[in-house]
């Protein structure tokens, strides 16, 4: 299964919360540079990237815009 990027997150707390969200609706999730963001902080490009399986990625978006509006980018 191809994964695909919902969102970023800043710290790793918003992206416990998002991926605690997200796994009570039955989606699994997956972060990519959540040790990078501990070292780097808030630099761009060092953010934790949130992945979904691509089947997930729309209820996923669904779960994002309902509880983490901010997170939500430009389409």
């Amino acid at each position: 299964m191809e994964t695909i990027l919902l969102s970023t997150a800043d710290n790793n707390v918003q992206a416990s919360l998002l991926q605690s969200a997200l796994r009570n609706e039955g989606i699994e999730s997956f972060l990519k540079n959540e040790h990078l963001s501990t070292v780097f902080g808030n630099i761009p490009g060092f953010q934790i990237e949130i992945y979904v399986f691509e089947s997930d990625y729309e209820k996923a978006k669904e779960v994002l815009k309902n509880g983490f509006p901010e997170l939500v980018g430009d389409e």
